[in-house]
């Protein structure tokens, strides 16, 4: 009997280890069409074949990303990919990006433009082929080198949990495996592959970790500091999933967000919401650790990466600032405090800009009848009623009519500026009424007064002046409506 050696037996194992991994994660389902990056070098190759062997997916289809950055090399890594995708019955593409020019648009290094566009490329092509997932070749070796790396820039816990096998459409069937193993698999299947110039050059910080620190730090300090780094990722990973569950349950319960209006698209299509407001109170009862999460998180919702040092601005805001106290984070994104809530919005669009945002602009509107009137990113509407409405919901006022006569006009208060609130005793400064009904200092101009003939009858959505209410007698009703106008959200 043929004498069956250890390397044998490993590759066939190889396989069955990715296949059981794929079910027990739940990477993909036979369902499922699954997008293959594939750049020609051995870790993608393999990837690309192991999971045409072991064929649990509706299909495959591989996806060369052409960055133009090697271009002596990059016709023989096409040929190659096109050569096994013909082989192996996969379809195929490639897409050509330009990384100098994302580069300079964006003023990203050229690792990270490079990687941008990479996924962007292999999103697209998702999307495209109606493709549930996409599969990428990073291994165990890749997870060391990535726990370091981060390591070195500056990272918490979640970011030295390293990558995850699967994280949104990104899936990572080989993460467990070594590099050398992949090779192996290759070499005994007689499966060519191309060699990347480009990872032996020291211009990357990722390539001096694999060259120099890694080794460096395996021959003077611990021979098996990868096994470890993978074991400390994993732990860390279980920690984190622990934590992110917590955190979720907490947001839960803090987290206000403005459900109906976003002012744009954002990354992977997710929505930005107008504002998000945390109750102050609940979350100083958090744990200092939990208070991070919270901010990180409610940050990535607003499309914003907070860095360690603006969330403990935040923090810091939240637990000394004083009321109308704000702090900046990155693409306009401001943070108040105003009363009992902490406030996150982009009061100028997502874009930088100095100052807080909150500059009122000055308007004056006749409204010469009924009618319908945009202003202010709101709609004024205006009807006179015959009958008094049973109910009115939130922004509608009730005046009696034959108090009032047209044309009516709509502004923004005046410093100082008066009125008598519907069943107060006396008159109140504006201002002082703003500030007793808990109106954040960022939202007041939103919150004009309708007058007639000089004589204010009411803050548009909040409250009627006392001498024009609707009494017993009333037989003629003014209506007013005041309401955002619906936004548009990207598509």
């Amino acid at each position: 009997m043929k004498k069956i050696s250890s390397v044998t037996r490993h590759q066939e194992a190889l396989p069955t280890r990715i296949g059981k991994l794929i079910l027990r994660h739940c990477l993909f389902s036979g369902n499922d069409t699954v997008i293959v990056a594939v750049s020609g070098g051995p870790d993608s190759v393999a990837l690309l074949h192991l999971l045409h062997r072991i064929n649990r997916c509706a299909g495959l289809v591989a996806v060369y990303v052409n960055h133009g950055l090697r271009p002596t090399e990059i016709d023989a890594e096409i040929r190659l990919v096109e050569g096994l995708c013909g082989s192996l019955g996969v379809p195929y593409e490639t897409v050509p990006v330009d990384v100098h020019a994302e580069r300079k648009r964006t003023g990203a290094s050229l690792e990270e433009a490079a990687r941008t566009l990479r996924y962007a490329a292999l999103e697209a092509a998702r999307k495209q082929h109606g493709a549930s997932v996409i599969a990428v070749a990073h291994t165990a070796d890749d997870q060391a080198e990535e726990v370091l790396i981060r390591l070195i820039r500056g990272s918490g816990g979640k970011g030295l949990s390293g990558m995850d096998l699967r994280r949104g459409p990104i899936i990572r069937p080989l993460l467990q495996e070594k590099k050398q193993t992949l090779t192996d698999y290759l070499e005994a299947n007689t499966i060519p592959f191309c060699r990347d110039s480009s990872n032996q050059e020291r211009l990357f910080l990722r390539n001096r970790v694999r060259l120099d620190l890694l080794p460096y730090l395996e021959r003077n300090f611990n021979t098996s500091i990868r096994r470890n780094l993978l074991q400390t990722a994993e732990i860390l990973q279980g920690e984190e999933d622990l934590l992110d569950q917590l955190t979720e349950e907490i947001l839960n319960r803090l987290v206000e967000k403005d459900k109906n209006r976003h002012l744009e698209e954002g990354r992977g299509n997710r929505p930005c919401p107008e504002s998000i407001k945390i109750k102050i109170q609940a979350f100083l009862n958090c744990h200092p650790a939990l208070q991070r999460r919270i901010l990180e998180k409610v940050c990535w919702m607003m499309l914003t990466r907070p860095g360690f040092r603006q969330i403990e601005q935040v923090r810091h805001l939240i637990k000394h600032g004083g009321n109308g106290a704000e702090t900046h984070l990155g693409r306009g994104l401001r943070v108040w405090k105003t009363g009992e809530e902490i406030r996150f919005s982009h009061p100028a669009g997502r874009t930088g800009f100095r100052g807080s945002g909150l500059q009122d602009s000055v308007f004056s509107l006749s409204l010469d009848g009924p009618g319908h009137f945009s202003i202010a990113g709101h709609v004024l509407s205006v009807s006179m009623l015959s009958t008094q409405p049973e109910h009115l919901l939130a922004g509608e006022l009730l005046l009696d009519a034959e108090r009032i006569s047209f044309p009516l006009l709509l502004r923004n208060p005046l410093d100082g500026e008066v009125f008598r609130p519907l069943g107060a005793a006396g008159r109140k400064k504006i201002s002082r009424f703003l500030t007793d009904a808990k109106i954040p200092r960022q939202e007041r101009r939103f919150f004009p007064v309708v007058l007639s003939h000089d004589r204010i009858i009411a803050i548009a959505g909040l409250r009627i002046d006392h001498d024009f209410r609707v009494r017993e007698d009333t037989r003629c009703f003014l209506h007013l409506g005041w309401q955002r106008t619906p936004a548009k959200t990207g598509g």
